[in-house]
């Protein structure tokens, strides 16, 4: 009998108050300050809205509008360019995250970008089989990018764990020694 997979976590309370999630979230916005993120027309959260969208229209006054959360399927405002599109932890959740990165490609303005986090370096026992299709070791990654038509002109590895964590089990502390980390990309089209 095949286990059932529930591709996506809903967004609630205890998800937005998990503090895995928040210091991922802490993390990214602190290597999103970096840039000068602009926008006069709108800009693309895709997946679920998270108090870090909120924080991020606020922080750089951008327009933003969010997809539905089945991106497998998604094919968004017809004729739409985007000025920036933010896809954060999505494209493991994704049947053919190609699709979706192609789709990216042909509606982000050529002056727009993809910023984009997944988890990375995840050995194949501690991968989450039972709601993420597909994660990426860099390889795959930079391959999938190429694919889609984007090159990577930033990126930046991130570590959500914190070293007291490395006391509480074994995938914990292999998370802390660098197994699970999510990686932090700015694309551009091509």
């Amino acid at each position: 009998m095949v286990k059932e997979m529930k591709p996506r976590h809903d967004i609630t309370l205890e998800y937005e108050s998990n503090l895995s999630h928040q210091r991922r979230w802490k993390l990214t916005v602190e290597w999103l300050k970096q840039f000068d993120i602009k926008g006069k027309g709108l800009s693309l959260d895709c997946g679920d809205w998270t108090p870090m969208t909120t924080y991020i229209m606020g922080k750089f006054k951008i327009l933003m509008i969010n997809s539905n959360h089945n991106l497998d399927s998604y094919y968004g405002n017809k004729g739409c360019l985007y000025d920036n599109a933010f896809v954060f932890e999505v494209i493991e959740h994704l049947l053919n995250p190609l699709v979706f990165m192609t789709y990216l490609k042909n509606n982000v303005s050529k002056k727009g970008y993809v910023y984009l986090s997944t988890p990375i370096f995840r050995p194949k026992f501690m991968r989450n089989k039972e709601c993420h299709f597909h994660e990426f070791n860099y390889n795959e990654l930079c391959h999938l990018i190429d694919v889609a038509g984007f090159k990577i002109v930033n990126e930046k590895i991130i570590n959500q764990t914190r070293w007291y964590y490395a006391f509480t089990g074994f995938r914990p502390l292999l998370r802390v020694l660098g197994f699970g980390r999510t990686i932090l990309l700015r694309l551009k089209r091509k």
